[in-house]
């Protein structure tokens, strides 16, 4: 009789104990799932927003009806979404690409200031995007 009470109260901790792991891995997958799809989405919105501050900045770049300054101006107020919304990004980031995906943001905005590099600007623009890309595909 005694063995058999034993071998209950073993049997229900055993059971307890599994419903208890159960609900860990089902919270955290839960987590990892939840996890991986804003960062989708946070990634995705921030390529967006400088892909289309690229297509903007270019045209001004070109534009020599205003004064150099003016340009200048123009774009810095163009590039504030996207340099601004990169702060969100980082949340998303491991702790050690932070750093390298922030100076790479900034780097593809400072390559409309730098007019020595006339046309390979944009092929420089396009290797800073492609390094970001492959940031953010790591870590999906």
């Amino acid at each position: 009789m005694e063995y058999k009470l034993i071998l209950v109260i073993v049997v229900g901790l055993f059971s307890l104990l599994g419903g208890f792991v159960g609900a860990f891995l089902a919270r955290r997958t839960q987590y990892e799932k939840w996890l991986l799809e804003n960062r989708s989405e946070v990634f995705s919105q921030f390529l967006d927003l400088m892909y289309k501050a690229r297509e903007q900045t270019t045209k001004i770049l070109f534009d020599e009806t205003k004064e150099q300054a003016h340009n200048d101006i123009r774009i810095t107020e163009i590039y504030i979404p996207p340099l601004n919304y990169a702060k969100t990004v980082r949340l998303y980031l491991p702790k050690k690409q932070r750093k390298k995906f922030q100076k790479l943001a900034v780097e593809v905005w400072a390559l409309h200031s730098d007019k020595g590099l006339g046309f390979s600007r944009l092929s420089t623009m396009n290797e800073k995007l492609d390094e970001i890309q492959a940031i953010f595909e790591s870590n999906l």
